[in-house]
């Protein structure tokens, strides 16, 4: 097979998306030495994969970060490159696809579809009706369209009916393998290289409405009122739009010195982040799979986060799931794993075990299994690939 692979989506300050589109890659490499791929990205990341990858794959420094320069390459070089390479499969690992599809067969990632159900919590590019229609004709016009989690093909279901069910396929994402629990010693080390605080609870995601940050604010506030903890709240992530409110609720006395922003941390530093924090947050409102819960759990953190879209189905068992809304139920959560000794052991146990099923080469082998399946209807060959051994 010749696969064609557009990474120019990345963004140089590594969210979810932008972790999904390297480490699919790397692993595809790691499991794959047969086929040809051709990764094309932006020349800011043209040392992205320096001596990572095989000699099968070429990395092709083929456009530029800024979006509308972007956008020109996605719909018109990068259709013409595969074209004139003779590409089987053209996969965009980023929601969406170029209306010209040629000769050949497309795979689309869609990540989650929270735009359509939470549209006033996206900045207003991803809620325009433009970049909406540009998603659903993505999906309705892919030959598989790849979500990684069940919740949003179910969305993908109740919003498109007409779209075949086997067009659109589960393959969860990965955490890498530098979540894990590290020794006491190295993570106390960690904590005062970083100067965070001794004890404290931790969010990591994205400063946005989304994340349903308020609400957590608000119950940390409440249970240093009624409980006197003395965790403080870390705040890890880039800040991103409409985060204002945020900042002054969090710039109040009873609250001064005790919330703390940090910022975007970068992956060398994020483990021991989890690592060191007594508890992790995540109440997020909707989730298209979820890795900062499953991050800390893999750093054997016990975790509480939302009873809601992958989140439940994910964390299942091995989190405490609260509803989004329940300001009090949280905080309640909150206090009882401060301070049973019992509960935080079993959170830890299962929560190192859910994360220990989220695997990168599984999901690159699931992923190479679609482009296998479309490559054989292109060609017109009907046997079965054989399943790559793991």
């Amino acid at each position: 097979m010749r696969i064609a692979i557009d990474l120019t989506a990345r963004l140089p300050q590594a969210t979810g998306v932008d972790n999904y589109l390297r480490q699919l890659v790397l692993y595809l490499g790691r499991i794959d030495a047969n086929n040809a791929y051709k990764v094309y990205v932006n020349y800011e990341d043209r040392h992205l994969f320096r001596g990572l990858l095989p000699d099968n794959f070429t990395v092709v420094p083929f456009c530029c970060r800024p979006r509308p320069i972007r956008l020109l390459f996605q719909q018109f070089a990068l259709p013409i490159a595969a074209r004139q390479w003779g590409a089987d499969v053209v996969h965009s690992p980023s929601f969406i696809m170029p209306f010209y599809r040629g000769q050949a067969r497309h795979v689309v990632t869609v990540h989650d579809m929270t735009f359509f159900s939470l549209p006033d919590c996206h900045v207003s590019l991803r809620r325009s009706s433009l970049y909406r229609g540009a998603v659903s004709e993505s999906i309705r016009r892919a030959d598989r369209v790849i979500v990684p989690s069940h919740a949003t093909q179910q969305h993908i279901a109740q919003l498109m009916p007409e779209i075949p069910s086997d067009r659109v396929c589960v393959i969860p994402h990965g955490i890498g393998d530098d979540f894990h629990p590290y020794p006491r010693e190295e993570v106390r080390q960690a904590v005062r290289r970083l100067r965070l605080p001794a004890a404290y609870i931790l969010y990591v995601g994205t400063i946005e409405p989304r994340k349903n940050l308020p609400r957590l604010v608000e119950s940390f506030r409440r249970l240093i009122t009624t409980d006197n903890i003395p965790e403080h709240l870390v705040l890890v992530g880039q800040l991103g739009w409409d985060y204002k409110g945020l900042a002054a609720q969090i710039n109040t006395p009873e609250l001064h010195g005790r919330v703390h922003m940090i910022g975007y941390v970068s992956q060398d530093d994020l483990p021991w982040f989890y690592a060191g924090a007594r508890l992790f947050i995540y109440p997020s409102l909707a989730e298209g799979f979820g890795f900062p819960p499953l991050e800390a759990m893999a750093c054997g953190i016990p975790t509480i986060s939302s009873l809601s879209s992958s989140l439940a189905e994910n964390l299942q068992g091995a989190a405490e799931l609260i509803s989004p809304d329940d300001e009090t139920a949280l905080a309640s959560a909150m206090s009882r794993l401060l301070r049973d000794d019992s509960l935080r052991a079993h959170y830890q146990t299962q929560g190192l075990a859910c994360a220990a099923r989220f695997r990168w080469a599984e999901a690159a082998r699931q992923t190479l299994d679609c482009y296998g399946t479309l490559a054989m209807a292109r060609q017109g060959v009907r046997e079965r690939v054989p399943r790559l051994p793991a």
